[in-house]
């Protein structure tokens, strides 16, 4: 994640100098130590921490001092992830040698990494509004117009934030079986059945499916629909573009640059930010074009909202408390519509697992083949997630092996983790790799294996197993990222069997949700 600084530099002749300059300074920094420069910045470091800190170390006396590895000049601890595929290892290892709690200094930012599922409790749920705030990087405030706080994920907590989830909340978790229930199962069908239709396509020219594009295509169609009341033709290509957008922040978010940690390498992601920025203004464009249209300007405030969309124009409108402007409102909008990359990106990576698995593929065909032969209604439905329990266990285990990382918090004022002392602005690393891929936890983690969800004929879900967070700062869309992905999961295995082509090995990456824009090819066979 942190080891791309080679992405960081441009043919620019005066980065290049400067580059070579920091360089040479971190050589001699490790080889010479630079004595009476430390000696300088340690008292410099302490007489400051004095005058900043006097009344906080009086109200944290007595709390533990986390320790760590020996930072190097200028980087830090960032060279403490080199060498690991997915960084979120580098942690486990190094809490063998320091302990679940130890501080890392990440470039500028001091940084506490918490590992145990007790410790990662305490930061999520007991202490919740001492670690509610999201870290500040540049690329952050960039997606959204120069402030983070615009954004759902990754702005500070707020009352404004609270409004935003609590308005959500009536969308994200449907009640089972009610209107918007049953509304986002026959979104899903619908889309599905396009989806299913373009692979039998495929099928009947003899190709093999490039799946990428077309799930992200049917699940962008179902957010919009849902959350809009507006869905596109496949194959438009206004839409279409406004997914790749949508795709490609997505994986940008997913990244780690050094950057993030050492502002002084930013200028070499100049063409990086102007990217990001011009996606975002693609985005708002087509959305208030092709979305909005003359919704606020004709909207009533005495209607009843009948989608998301309806309820931000309700609250702008009416000037509810707290109060939030149009184009908070519209920040809001897109962040949602763009869940759906999450949920596409996931289903690729579950599909590529099971087409390697035909193990795994017969269990779920003759779980919903006994179902469906039972009753008339013959497609998948987002009900039946209590009856197709291995079903419902392979989306789990997908997302145990995959252990996207839960989005880093901020500590919003001081206090501890298990009696560590943790000061206000320090980043919160949470290790849930290490919930997910423990030996100590899982029998064989490394391996796809849906059964270890289920226990006695019914689903298991272990305490330890996180994928979304918990607390205040939750994913407000893993509900939706369930039923999508069992339904369409569920009715793909009604219809085919699945296989790499030619038989080939799929490296699904793993530590990330986020895959590449077009990974790879399946073949897909009609089932009788």
């Amino acid at each position: 994640m942190y080891n791309s600084m080679l992405l960081l530099f441009s043919s620019n002749t005066i980065y290049i100098m400067i580059t070579c300059f920091i360089l040479t300074l971190i050589l001699l920094a490790n080889e010479l130590n630079f004595t009476q420069i430390k000696k300088k910045m340690l008292f410099r470091g302490r007489h400051m921490m004095e005058i900043q800190l006097g009344h906080n170390e009086k109200k944290n006396f007595g709390a533990k001092q986390a320790t760590g590895p020996k930072r190097k000049f200028i980087i830090g601890n960032l060279d403490v992830l080199d060498g690991y595929e997915i960084p979120y290892m580098a942690f486990s290892d190094l809490a063998q040698k320091y302990g679940n709690i130890f501080k890392l200094q990440m470039g500028t930012v001091p940084s506490i990494v918490v590992n145990g599922l007790e410790n990662i409790r305490e930061v999520l749920i007991h202490k919740g509004d001492h670690f509610d705030s999201r870290p500040g990087f540049k690329r952050y405030h960039m997606l959204f117009d120069g402030n983070k706080e615009n954004s759902l994920a990754f702005c500070d907590w707020s009352d404004v934030q609270k409004t935003r989830r609590d308005m959500l909340s009536t969308h994200a978790f449907p009640r089972k079986f009610s209107m918007s229930f049953n509304r986002f199962n026959d979104i899903t069908l619908e889309h599905y059945q396009m989806l299913s239709d373009d692979i039998r396509r495929d099928i009947i020219s003899g190709k093999t499916t490039a799946i990428k594009p077309l799930i992200v295509e049917a699940c962008g169609n179902v957010f919009t629909q849902y959350f809009t009341t507006r869905s596109f033709e496949r194959g438009n290509t206004k839409f279409q573009q406004l997914l790749k957008n949508f795709d490609k922040i997505f994986w940008e978010v997913n990244q780690g640059y050094a950057a993030d940690f050492l502002p002084f390498l930013l200028p070499f992601h100049s063409k990086r930010m102007k990217k990001l920025e011009q996606w975002s203004h693609e985005i708002r464009h087509f959305i208030v074009e092709n979305i909005i249209g003359d919704r606020y300007e004709t909207w009533t405030v005495s209607n009843e909202p009948n989608d998301y969309i309806e309820s931000l124009i309700d609250h702008v409108k009416q000037k509810l408390q707290p109060t939030i402007e149009w184009d908070t409102a519209l920040f809001a909008l897109e962040d949602i519509i763009g869940g759906h990359a999450a949920v596409a990106n996931f289903l690729v990576k579950v599909i590529a697992f099971i087409a390697q698995n035909k193990e795994v593929q017969k269990n779920i065909q003759a779980e919903v083949d006994n179902l469906l032969n039972e009753r008339s209604e013959k497609s998948v439905l987002i009900g039946d997630r209590n009856k197709l329990i291995y079903t419902e266990a392979t989306v789990m285990e997908a997302l145990r092996l995959v252990s996207s990382p839960i989005v880093p918090h901020v500590a919003s004022q001081d206090s501890t983790i298990d009696g560590f002392e943790v000061k206000t602005g320090t980043l919160i690393f949470i290790n849930n790799y290490d919930l997910n891929m423990s030996t100590k936890l899982w029998e064989a983690p490394e391996k796809f294996e849906p059964k270890r969800f289920i226990s006695n004929g019914r689903l298991l879900k272990p305490d330890h197993f996180i994928p979304f967070g918990n607390g205040k700062r939750s994913c407000m869309g893993y509900k939706l990222v369930q039923f999508l992905s069992f339904a369409i999961l569920g009715n793909l295995m009604k219809d085919f069997d699945i296989s790499t082509e030619n038989g080939e090995e799929i490296k699904v990456p793993l530590g990330s949700l986020a895959v590449t824009e077009n990974p790879y090819r399946l073949a897909f066979t009609l089932r009788n």
